[in-house]
């Protein structure tokens, strides 16, 4: 899909350890730029509803999402993340975290379909969604 970007993160801890930051709401607060993710003091697991608030002035986005299903790491299959995005931007994250003899490696797959944005502009805001979420993504796990 155009609107698609995936993100490879190879990390030298444990997928357990790697697996309570990623779905550690107050992590994600901590590492994206303008946003605030609430419930606070809160982990994602299947069936949370939780909203990132993105704040720039006077502009203010709340981005309301479920997780449909989170499946901690074992020894014998990687931890699956999938979280649905009702909007504005609306979309689908899907990542798994698994444990690998060098660590940890954590593969974040993401649609974003702003409604308000045309369909011709949307490949061009996913190259730079992954730009800005790879950052972020790297401070919550890293």
């Amino acid at each position: 899909m155009k609107d698609t970007f995936e993100i490879r993160l190879r990390i030298p801890e444990a997928a357990d350890v790697v697996w309570s930051r990623l779905t550690d709401l107050d992590a994600h607060s901590a590492a994206i730029p303008l946003t605030r993710v609430t419930p606070v003091r809160d982990h994602m697991r299947e069936g949370l509803r939780f909203v990132g608030e993105t704040s720039l002035g006077p502009l203010h986005v709340n981005d309301r999402m479920l997780v449909a299903r989170a499946d901690a790491p074992s020894r014998e299959h990687p931890g699956r993340l999938v979280v649905e995005k009702f909007g504005p931007v609306a979309g689908l994250v899907e990542a798994s975290v698994e444990q690998v003899p060098t660590g940890t490696v954590v593969v974040w797959r993401q649609s974003l379909r702003p409604a308000w944005l045309p369909g011709v502009l949307r490949p061009a805001a996913a190259v730079v969604a992954k730009i800005a979420y790879s950052v972020g993504l790297r401070r919550i796990v890293g």
